[in-house]
C-alpha cells in the first residue's frame, strides 16, 4: 500500500478569487485560535463549528460552485469524479495548515488522511471518518454531508489547546461498493500497529424532517454510548440520541479490526431519513444544513474531550448491538448501476 505526501496546491486557489461570488477559496474558512479551557474539558470548542463555512464547501462537493480552473464535482462515482473529490479535500486541508496525506490500495482507488499530533506526544490516535464517494449523483447527503463535517472538525480541532491524543481524519473512497477503502485503511493502521483509541464515522447527517435534531448513535463499542451522553449534557448540548445496531458503513471496517468505533448518523434506522437515498435528487438543496451543525458539533465535543482525555463517566454498562434495532444500508456492484 502507498503512503505519499501531497504537495502543496495552493496556487490553483489564487484563481478562485477571480470570479467573485461563484468560486471558493478554503484559505477563508480559516478560524482564529481558541484561548481558554474550562474544566479540563474543551472549553465549548463546539461553538467554532461555523455553518456557513460548511455550507461552501458542500456547494463545491455537489456541483454547485466550481475547484478554480479545475472543474466542477458534479457527482462522486466516476474516477474522474472522485479525483477532484480528492483535490479539493486536499486542497482545503493544505489550506488549513495540514500536511495531506494519499493512501493508495488499488487503481482508482485513494483514500485521503490528515494527521493532527498531539501537543503532548503520544502514540495513540482517534479516527474521525467519512465517506468521499457517491453513487452517479450529487451525493449531497450520501455523503457530502459527512465530508463537510469530517473537514469542519479538522478545521475547529487544529485550534483546541492542551490535546493528549492525535487525531487522524480520514475520507475513504468506494464505500459505495462495500466499505472497500475503509476496510483497506483499517487494515493497514492494524498492520503499522497504530494505537487508535475510538474511530468515528459519519455518515448521511443531512436529514431531519421532523426537526427534533435526533442524532442516530449506531453501534458505539465500549465506552463510547456512555461517553457521548455525557459530553452532549456536559457541554449544553442536549441532543436527542437514537441508539441503533446499523452497520454497513465505514465504521465496521474498524470494528473488525478491533478499534472501538460509532457510526453517527441521521434517523437512517428509524424512518426520518432523506427520501433521495441514492437517487439523483440528493442534492444541495435538500440538506438540512442547520441539523448538520448541530450533529458536526457533537463530535467535535466528543472528539475534543476525548483528545484531552477527559475521563468517560462512571459505571459504564456495555449493552450488546443486539439489543437495538437495525436496518440494511445498500451497497453497488458498480458505479454504473442504474440510479432512479
Amino acid at each position: 500500500m502507498k503512503f505519499k505526501r501531497l504537495p502543496l496546491v495552493l496556487s490553483a486557489f489564487a484563481l478562485l478569487n477571480a470570479c467573485a461570488g461563484s468560486s471558493l477559496n478554503p484559505a477563508l474558512f480559516r478560524s482564529a485560535p481558541l484561548q481558554t479551557q474550562s474544566a479540563g474539558r474543551s472549553a465549548l470548542i463546539e461553538n467554532r463549528v461555523e455553518k456557513a463555512r460548511m455550507e461552501k464547501h458542500l456547494l463545491v462537493l455537489t456541483g454547485k460552485a466550481p475547484i478554480g480552473s479545475d472543474g466542477i464535482i458534479m457527482e462522486r462515482g466516476t474516477p474522474q469524479g472522485r479525483a477532484l473529490t480528492r483535490t479539493y479535500l486536499t486542497q482545503s486541508l493544505e489550506a488549513l495548515g495540514y500536511k495531506p496525506e494519499i493512501h493508495t490500495y488499488r487503481t482508482n482507488g485513494s483514500n485521503i488522511m490528515a494527521r493532527l499530533m498531539a501537543e503532548t506526544p503520544s502514540d495513540e490516535y482517534i479516527v474521525v471518518g467519512a465517506h468521499l464517494d457517491s453513487v452517479r449523483n450529487a451525493g449531497a447527503d450520501d455523503n457530502a454531508s459527512g465530508s463537510v463535517s469530517v473537514l469542519e472538525a479538522a478545521a475547529v480541532l487544529k485550534e483546541l489547546k492542551g490535546r493528549k491524543v492525535n487525531v487522524l481524519f480520514a475520507w475513504f473512497d468506494e464505500e459505495e461498493l462495500g466499505l472497500v477503502g475503509s476496510r483497506a485503511l483499517a487494515r493497514d493502521l492494524k498492520k503499522q500497529g497504530m494505537k487508535i483509541t475510538s474511530m468515528h464515522n459519519i455518515d448521511m447527517l443531512g436529514w431531519d424532517a421532523d426537526k427534533d435534531k435526533t442524532i442516530e448513535v449506531a453501534q458505539p463499542d465500549g465506552i463510547l454510548w456512555d461517553y457521548y451522553q455525557m459530553v452532549n449534557k456536559s457541554h449544553g448540548l442536549n441532543l436527542p440520541f437514537d441508539r441503533t445496531n446499523t452497520g454497513q458503513s465505514d465504521h465496521e471496517s474498524f470494528h473488525k479490526e478491533g478499534f472501538p468505533s460509532v457510526c453517527l448518523s441521521e434517523e437512517y434506522t428509524n424512518g426520518d431519513m432523506t427520501p433521495h437515498y441514492h437517487r439523483r435528487g440528493d442534492t444541495f438543496e435538500t440538506v438540512h444544513l442547520d441539523y448538520l451543525t448541530l450533529g458536526t458539533r457533537l463530535v467535535v465535543a466528543v472528539v475534543g474531550d476525548l483528545s484531552l482525555k477527559v475521563p468517560p463517566p462512571a459505571g459504564i454498562r456495555q449493552i450488546p448491538h443486539s439489543q437495538f434495532p437495525a436496518r440494511q444500508r445498500e451497497f453497488h456492484s458498480s458505479y454504473d448501476e442504474h440510479i432512479d
